[in-house]
């Protein structure tokens, strides 16, 4: 059983070429990345209620640098989980020839391309909030 755990992973880490397939992986990670985000941010907010002494220390610890960097990458992963989902919805249900190759590979180039242009402004706020700018 464990064989199959591993000929699975190695599977999805093989690289296969072209952006396709990192953009696959991508949509894993960040959607497992979403998953532990949210699960952790469910726990530390319930504290608040529960255990308010315990909600004011570990919420201090989230105001450092490496936590700020987290949070950023989160931004990330969660605008370019929901732009290639829409992607692939929007294929699935109404568009299937554009899984071929050519329009493939240019959708795949878009859903980059407007992931970064929608975290642009979230990364620039939040630099500017973590070096108390605004």
């Amino acid at each position: 059983m464990i064989n199959n755990i591993i000929h699975g992973i190695t599977g999805y880490i093989r690289y296969r070429g072209g952006a396709g397939h990192m953009t696959f992986l991508m949509h894993r990670i960040s959607g497992i990345g979403t998953l532990i985000f949210l699960s952790m941010h469910i726990l530390l907010e319930s504290t608040a209620h529960y255990a308010p002494h315990l909600y004011n220390k570990l919420n201090s610890g989230l105001r450092t640098p490496s936590a700020l960097a987290a949070e950023i990458l989160m931004a990330f992963l969660v605008i370019f989980h929901g732009v290639n989902g829409y992607r692939i919805a929007y294929f699935d249900l109404f568009h299937p020839n554009l899984w071929a190759p050519p329009s493939s590979h240019q959708a795949v180039r878009a859903t980059w391309i407007i992931s970064l242009l929608l975290w642009l402004p979230a990364f620039i706020i939040m630099v500017l909030h973590g070096l108390h700018i605004i």
